[in-house]
């Protein structure tokens, strides 16, 4: 039988893969929709899947078991991780491109253990200070004057809107730890998702943008479709991720999406990173690894 460690450590990494197809459909999606549609309509779909999931297998009734503290924690996190995060870091895939976006964005681990040690009173150890130095000096290589530039790239947006999605992030998991006591990851997410796609439509652009999914072709609407079946997945795996191998590992592993993104984004999409780039990427996950040490 596979130990529970061992379990979300696998859930962490197929949370990175999918992660990283999710980034590459959503950027397909984007300049026809908008950040936030895309991401209010993954929501909704994704949040339906596993409401009809948890009500089918467990019963209404396993929405019963948080206590209000729970949810409440529940629902800043999601507010925190989708509503904030991922609207942003869909806009910078867009100026950045999905490479360079995603390696800065996936630094969010940095960030999490800033918070744990201010607000949790986890101590701020050697391997952290280092995983620190190594990870910001990844991020240098990557946002370098020197490094190469697509002609049609807003680099500093990109670079500005890919920070706050890492930061929104380490927040949430601050947040998420908590309730996950209390719920199964499935659960948890079936509450999370539907919250989620709840606070996205109620904002001015989604409702704005809204009509263009009714004119979006059949392509797109097969992109739109498996992107909200992959953010349920996704979401499952990472929530499990961190109840059963802990914040520490699951955010180093779930971090490793740039491992992936990197290649889909050359094949798919054709983006090029620099040689300076892909080196400030390559010492960007050497930091998040020994951050996690």
């Amino acid at each position: 039988m596979i130990a529970e460690s061992t379990l979300g450590a696998l859930a962490a990494l197929g949370s990175a893969l999918t992660w990283a197809v999710n980034g590459l459909l959503a950027r397909s999606l984007v300049p026809g929709l908008g950040s936030v549609v895309v991401n209010a309509a993954r929501a909704t779909v994704g949040g339906a899947l596993l409401l009809g999931w948890v009500t089918a297998t467990a019963g209404v009734g396993a929405f019963a078991a948080a206590s209000t503290g729970a949810l409440g924690l529940l629902a800043l996190s999601i507010v925190t991780a989708i509503a904030i995060g991922d609207t942003v870091f869909f806009e910078s895939t867009r100026a950045l491109g999905l490479g360079r976006a995603m390696t800065i964005s996936m630094t969010y681990p940095l960030g999490a253990a800033a918070l744990a040690a201010a607000f949790l009173g986890e101590p701020v150890t050697l391997a952290v200070a280092a995983g620190a130095l190594l990870t910001l000096g990844g991020i240098v290589l990557i946002v370098a004057p020197w490094a190469e530039r697509a002609p049609d790239e807003r680099f500093w947006f990109g670079v500005g809107t890919a920070t706050l999605a890492s930061l929104a992030w380490a927040v949430s998991v601050i947040f998420l730890k908590a309730p996950l006591r209390e719920l199964d990851a499935v659960t948890a997410q079936a509450i999370r998702l539907p919250l989620a796609a709840v606070v996205l439509w109620t904002t001015p652009w989604a409702r704005a943008a809204a009509g263009g999914l009714g004119r979006i072709g059949g392509a797109a609407l097969a992109r739109l479709a498996a992107l909200s079946v992959l953010t349920a997945v996704s979401s499952v795996m990472f929530v499990a991720s961190v109840k059963y191998a802990g914040v520490a590992v699951s955010a180093v592993l779930s971090s490793t999406a740039p491992m992936f993104a990197i290649p889909l984004a050359r094949v798919f999409l054709g983006e090029r990173l620099s040689r300076t780039a892909l080196l400030g990427a390559g010492v960007t996950i050497a930091g998040i690894v020994v951050l996690q040490l």
